[in-house]
């Protein structure tokens, strides 16, 4: 009786493995277990208030520079694991920037607020991986890319939670609001993965 129930739990966390790998790249998750809904189940709106509006506008660009990071990884010495949890990151990342510049033009609001620090001061900064670091772990060698990959995307993924916080705390749209809550579920989840690794 004891094997049979030991058998049973063993598949019942494989399955739930399973799952959480077949949700990778769906509805903002990547592979981490977070509460999550596709964006159609949140009841949109063309409400909007500056807090919304300036955390797409930081989102975007620092999505796409998350787009360039993780895209290292895919012909770079690193662990299988890692390359899936980077092309999850791929995936949902494309898939928030096309919904952050849908709301963006729906609401007919510019892309970027510009590149004065001002504009960011009362949004916790600016929360960009630069162009630099990026160049830097590109020209690493490749014994030690793995380790450099996993600390920059750390930083990087923690400073998205950051701005989901503002957005959580300040906004007002729903569906903003709802990919804020998804983007810091999905990115605590994939820090606490990442920092595993590195043990």
């Amino acid at each position: 009786m004891l094997t049979r129930r030991t058998t049973l739990r063993r598949l019942t966390a494989a399955l739930a493995g399973l799952l959480l790998l077949a949700g990778c790249g769906l509805g903002g998750t990547d592979l981490v277990a977070a509460p999550t809904g596709p964006v159609s189940t949140v009841v949109e709106t063309n409400d909007f208030n500056p807090v919304d509006v300036m955390f797409l506008q930081m989102s975007v660009p620092h999505q796409r520079t998350g787009l360039e990071l993780v895209k290292m990884a895919h012909d770079k010495p690193v662990r299988s694991e890692v390359k899936t949890l980077a092309s999850a990151i791929e995936v949902t990342q494309l898939s928030e920037v096309d919904s952050m510049l849908k709301w963006l033009q729906d609401w007919k609001q510019p892309e970027s607020a510009g590149d004065n620090p001002q504009l960011h001061a009362g949004h916790g900064g600016d929360h960009s991986t630069s162009p630099e670091s990026i160049a830097a772990l590109g020209t690493t060698p490749s014994g030690e890319f793995e380790k450099a990959f996993l600390n920059l995307l750390i930083a990087h993924q923690h400073n998205a939670v950051e701005m989901a916080k503002l957005e959580r705390e300040g906004g007002v749209n729903p569906q903003a609001k709802a990919m804020a809550e998804r983007i810091f579920q999905s990115r605590t989840g994939q820090i606490a993965q990442m920092l595993g690794y590195l043990e």
